[in-house]
């Protein structure tokens, strides 16, 4: 009996020095990852070509997402709080005050952080979802950055990423990937927003892939944390969720309450940015999206 204790105990102790080894490996490795230098071509770029509208970058700053992240002020915030899980994520000051990297940000430096998840020290931008703003047009680009410029210097600036082991390990063997990994970096972006409402309810949708993938299709969002339910599939799959609004009326409804067409209540949608969206964005997004063709769900 002491010989058969021995030998358990002996196989514990083997099992969680293996465990800790592990664990520290995925520490490592992810960490690793996270502060490599990411080798894309940075062309140099001026905003100074473009007549900036301050209008159109205030509204691209509420509607793409910017300020349900940063803040309305931008000035960094609590993106995510899950205590259980171990996942937390305060996001940073990205006004002139404060302290924040960006208050130094040049034209490319800004142009690789939207378009190539990079900053300007080539490193990686975590958990910021540069591949919906990859394609975003220059004009564009040049509107959103002369805006966020032009806002009011804050001094708050709490940056803080703990990320939970499990998801550590994830990313270090890159089954969770950041946006850099994510991109296509020798895709040309457009210089203008597109005019044919086709071709800007896809240019719209760009923003959308972060959470229900590259094909639409949907599931389970990479990084997002556990108690995240899965992006719903937005293609002409049966079960999709597409197929519940039958008119642009209803569609705008839901974007604008965050509820589904039956009256229950959506779980997860950056829904602060979207109900900002204006009828004319709105509408193009939903016809863009009624010719996608079927996909499996979960496929993203």
């Amino acid at each position: 009996m002491n010989k058969l204790m021995k030998i358990v105990g002996g196989s514990l102790v083997v099992l969680a020095a293996g465990a800790g080894i592990a664990a520290g490996a995925a520490v490592w490795l992810s960490e690793r990852k996270m502060h490599r230098v990411v080798d894309v071509q940075r062309a140099s770029t001026s905003f100074a070509t473009f007549d900036a509208s301050l209008e159109r970058g205030e509204y691209l700053f509420v509607t793409r997402g910017c300020s349900e992240c940063h803040g309305e002020r931008g000035e960094g915030k609590v993106m995510i709080d899950d205590q259980k899980a171990g996942f937390y994520v305060h996001s940073p000051n990205i006004t002139r005050g404060g302290g924040g990297a960006a208050a130094t940000y040049t034209d490319t430096d800004w142009v690789a952080l939207l378009r190539h998840g990079v900053k300007p020290n080539g490193a990686p931008a975590f958990i910021m979802p540069s591949e919906d703003y990859a394609q975003m047009a220059d004009e564009d680009v040049a509107a959103l950055v002369t805006y966020i410029r032009g806002m009011a210097p804050s001094a708050e600036r709490k940056v803080e990423i703990r990320l939970p082991l499990m998801m550590k390990a994830l990313y270090a063997f890159g089954v969770f990937k950041d946006a850099a990994e994510k991109i296509d970096h020798t895709k040309p972006a457009p210089a203008r927003v597109p005019n044919d409402m086709h071709a800007q309810g896809e240019y719209i949708s760009k923003t959308c892939i972060g959470c229900h993938g590259q094909g639409y299709a949907g599931g389970q969002i990479p990084g997002a944390p556990p108690t995240w339910p899965a992006a719903a599939n937005l293609t002409a799959a049966a079960d999709g969720a597409m197929t519940r609004y039958t008119s642009v009326e209803q569609f705008r409804q839901m974007m604008r309450t965050g509820k589904r067409a039956d009256g229950t209540s959506i779980g997860v949608m950056p829904f602060e940015s979207l109900r900002a969206m204006s009828d004319a964005e709105l509408d193009a997004l939903f016809g863009f999206l009624k010719t996608l063709q079927p996909k499996a769900s979960g496929t993203r």
